[in-house]
């Protein structure tokens, strides 16, 4: 058996057990369809302004700021005032996205300064986190392993038969 966990900002958000897998000891060929999944489901909460997500829709902002951002950056949804935050967790490629496929572990997020004071709130600021996993989308990237699993079994020249979740 293996498991996977994945944690946000030291907080543990999907703990899965994979039977009768005993000894894989590389899991980069995994990785490619959770990387895949990870970013669909992040790009679903953005466009959903967090409702997508298990914290539910995101705080409105208060009217001071809403008047700002609506000169300063005019049409932009919560959260993407300039974009940095949205794409470094939506492409992989952008500034500010971190991706390390490991071995033995991936690490997926970013490095955008002020991610983690959307993540949990200040003082000042309601939290609005755009990484919020809820249950559907944690059996969505618990498919993706599987997927990448049975891939991975058929191209070493196994037969595998797929069951339905």
């Amino acid at each position: 058996m293996f498991r996977l966990r994945a944690e946000i900002l030291g907080t543990e958000v999907f703990n899965r057990a994979f039977n009768r897998i005993d000894s894989l000891s590389d899991l980069r060929p995994l990785w490619p369809e959770v990387i895949r999944e990870f970013y669909l489901i992040e790009t679903e909460q953005f466009e959903s302004e967090g409702a997508a997500g298990a914290s539910g829709k995101w705080a409105a902002l208060s009217d001071v700021y809403a008047k700002y951002k609506e000169v300063a950056h005019p049409g932009q949804p919560i959260l993407r005032a300039d974009d940095n935050l949205y794409q470094s967790l939506t492409d992989p490629e952008a500034v500010g996205a971190v991706l390390r496929p490991e071995a033995d572990s991936l690490t997926i997020g970013t490095s955008v300064p002020y991610a983690t004071a959307h993540q949990r709130g200040t003082r000042r600021m309601p939290a609005r986190p755009p990484i919020s996993l809820a249950e559907a989308q944690k059996r969505r990237l618990q498919k993706s392993i599987q997927a990448g699993l049975v891939r991975f079994v058929r191209e070493a020249g196994f037969n595998v038969e797929e069951r339905a979740a």
